[in-house]
């Protein structure tokens, strides 16, 4: 039996493909495990359905990806310029301040992604309709799950899908250019077309890096619950046709496939999600698999982004890179639940003693690896001290490292200090002077790869997962009136979660007596933080265009990014979206 995790070379596949139908080159793989009696014949299909698979990467596992557009865009998550740092060119801040145009580089760089994924999955479809090989219509069903999986994320940020149709692909021709209401229809048809080819997780060696017949069922899901917003996307009250469309149903119909199979169950250990070792994590139902070893390794962007630059988990590598932070206005909204476990989590993985990061700690065991707490981070943070490259040990016992206050890497003398507030000194201008540059509450959700370099690392991120199935099922039940029903997913959730306590006492989270669309928003949020979801939850509960730290009050044509200019310079046939002309 094989067991394959989908992570190659692929940009020189890509090339080749895009441009030939040869099928004779050589698979290169980067990580696979494979028992000793297996005949490893790959042919040219499974090889183009691997490069496909590996373009997720950097959609969905690099700051620069989707992750930028769908966080920084919100009350989440603000990358801003901190002194010396991350200026670039206005490229993040623009994204918080809603001044990004049709010239604006994240953006662009997203629609070229997105659309160079497409393309390779559609020359994976067109070798495998053509191919003999074994499992061909397995293959064939995943490549068109992922054909509809990036044109879905290119109809939801941009209202436009350059389109050729994937059932009867002609290169020949210039794609015909879809809005995103019929787009996201053609995604649903064909998904739910591939579904019987498509396996049950595990069945023929598949995992959670694989698309699957649950991975199917939850991108079904995700499509149904936001189609509404593509039907009638400028909606000045955001008066969205949730229930009368019918598309509610659906979406419970899908969550409840996934819910009553036998295949997931909650994570109890709630950050046990993120973990380093999250490769077969049971909530997993599709993911970007992530590989630490090798040449094309994974990313740790979502943990280093946030880090102080002398928060390191060793001595010998710049380990953070103090950029995004939440703002005010979000962390809030957890005022009145900082008891939930998915708020912060005190960690026991520095020899089972807690890390309580007030203080208190003078010293903790080492074994060559500093570990963080986890969740959101405020106020003095504490940690190694390094001295001629390398930590400070204890005198009285040189298995334990030294735990002092912190200060930033770039401003010597201040105190690394993660301050609620940000204030900046212009109003709706991410700005920070050096002497600020300690300002704002930090993320570190997903666990730091402390055994690679600062930005490699083999986190598996989670496209669906089954948390985010009930919240959408909760949401759904909600909108069609079942509040009890809503309420009820919503209470399992927190109930089924756990964390550590200050005290290194485990504790689980308190059910809700009641549920309004106010408590359903952010019980959404609570859930599924920092997991590039928090634009479209705004949009939906009609919240995007309000104004909060560094954003204005908004109009409803951001809801979409601008059709980048190098596009329209050369695609005659696409238009600018409304707003951006």
């Amino acid at each position: 039996m094989i067991h394959i995790i989908f992570r190659y070379i692929g940009f020189l596949l890509v090339v080749g493909f895009l441009f030939s139908s040869c099928t004779d080159l050589e698979e290169e793989v980067i990580d696979e495990i494979i028992s000793a009696d297996i005949n490893d014949v790959k042919q040219s299909g499974e090889k183009l359905l691997a490069a496909t698979y590996d373009k997720g990467e950097g959609i969905f596992c690099n700051y620069s990806g989707i992750w930028c557009l769908q966080q920084m865009t919100t009350d989440e998550t603000v990358l801003p310029v901190r002194g010396e740092d991350w200026r670039d060119g206005g490229n993040w801040k623009t994204l918080h301040e809603f001044t990004w145009d049709a010239y604006s580089v994240k953006p662009e760089g997203n629609w070229n992604n997105l659309n160079g994924a497409i393309a390779q999955a559609l020359t994976t479809i067109d070798v495998l309709e053509n191919s003999e090989e074994a499992n061909r219509d397995m293959f064939l069903a995943e490549a068109r799950c992922l054909w509809a999986l990036y044109t879905y994320y290119l109809a939801d940020l941009f209202g436009q899908v350059p389109y050729r149709d994937p059932a009867n692909i002609d290169f020949a021709v210039l794609p015909d250019i879809l809005t995103a209401e019929e787009a996201v229809n053609k995604c649903i048809a064909i998904v739910e077309i591939c579904i019987p080819d498509l396996v049950a997780l595990g069945d023929n060696g598949t995992h959670a890096g694989r698309f699957t017949k649950e991975g199917a069922y939850a991108l079904l899901a995700h499509m149904y619950l936001n189609k509404a917003v593509y039907d009638d996307r400028y909606n000045e009250s955001s008066a969205f046709e949730f229930t009368t469309t019918k598309y509610m149903d659906s979406v419970i119909f899908y969550c409840d496939k996934i819910i009553s199979g036998a295949s997931f169950s909650l994570e109890d250990d709630y950050f046990q999600i993120f973990d380093v070792d999250n490769q077969y994590n049971k909530e997993h139902i599709f993911s970007i698999i992530q590989v630490a070893t090798g040449d094309n390794r994974g990313q740790n962007d979502f943990t280093y982004l946030a880090m102080g630059r002398n928060q390191k988990a060793n001595p010998d590598n710049n380990r953070g890179s103090n950029a995004t932070c939440t703002t005010p206005e979000y962390y809030a909204l957890w005022d009145n639940n900082r008891s939930d476990p998915r708020f912060r989590k005190y960690t026991l993985k520095n020899g089972g003693e807690v890390f309580k990061n007030d203080g208190t700690d003078y010293s903790l065991p080492y074994d060559g690896v500093f570990h963080f707490n986890r969740g959101f981070q405020e106020g003095q943070q504490y940690g190694p001290i390094i001295t001629d490259g390398a930590f400070e040990m204890d005198p009285s016992d040189a298995s334990r490292v030294l735990v002092q206050q912190l200060y930033t890497e770039k401003t010597p003398d201040l105190l690394m200090d993660f301050t609620r507030e940000l204030h900046f000194d212009a109003a709706y201008d991410a700005a920070f002077t050096q002497n600020q540059i300690n300002r704002g509450v930090r993320i570190f959700k997903h666990e730091y790869d402390a055994e690679n370099t600062r930005s490699n690392g083999g986190v598996d991120i989670p496209v669906f997962r089954l948390g985010q199935v009930y919240t959408m099922r909760a949401e759904a039940k909600f909108r069609n009136g079942d509040v009890s029903g809503a309420l009820d997913d919503i209470n399992l959730l927190r109930s089924s979660r756990w964390s550590v306590d200050i005290d290194g006492h485990p504790f689980y989270g308190q059910t809700l007596s009641v549920l309004t669309e106010e408590i359903l928003y952010n019980e959404i949020s609570y859930e599924l933080y920092w997991e590039a979801q928090r634009r479209q939850e705004m949009i939906r509960f009609g919240k995007f265009e309000e104004a909060y730290t560094a954003k204005p009050a908004s109009e409803p044509f951001r809801r979409v990014f601008a059709i980048p200019q190098s596009e329209l310079d050369v695609n005659v046939d696409l238009r600018q979206n409304k707003g951006y002309d």
